[in-house]
């Protein structure tokens, strides 16, 4: 089974998980970025307000992602949202064929239609090693 492992970070919460899973799927992680700036306290609020209003942004793929039989994209959770950069990206990767990790403070996703799997990993929970663990333990069963 080929892998491709994709994320976006604001705070490097979502690098740190991406890291993980790729490391024990032994492929490189392949970063999303935007051309928004969401740094300190500012950008925090205007990726809230961005994330609610469903805003646009362009995103800038660093690697390729290839055919993959599966992708598996990380994502912080904005605003109840995955992340702007995120939904823009899932235009270019068939939903359907998407292992979608959604890290977050303490909330799950509820938009979760249309993804092969979604796993929310909460940081109020500590037991994101354990359900990477897991995870990476069902992709190869």
């Amino acid at each position: 089974m080929k892998y491709a492992v994709i994320y976006f970070t604001r705070s490097g919460t979502s690098r740190k998980i991406a890291e993980k899973i790729a490391k024990k799927l032994s492929v490189e992680p392949i970063e999303v970025t935007d051309n928004m700036d969401w740094d300190g306290a500012l950008g925090y609020m205007r990726a809230a307000k961005h994330a609610m209003k469903n805003g646009a942004v362009a995103i800038q793929i660093h690697g390729q992602i290839g055919e993959a039989d599966e992708y598996v994209v990380v994502s912080p959770m904005w605003c109840g949202k995955i992340t702007p950069a995120i939904r823009k990206l899932l235009d270019e990767v068939p939903k359907e064929k998407v292992h979608l990790i959604v890290s977050s403070g303490g909330m799950n996703l509820k938009e979760r239609d249309g993804y092969m799997s979604v796993l929310d990993i909460m940081k109020s929970k500590h037991n994101e090693d354990q359900l990477i663990e897991e995870f990476v333990g069902s992709l190869s069963a």
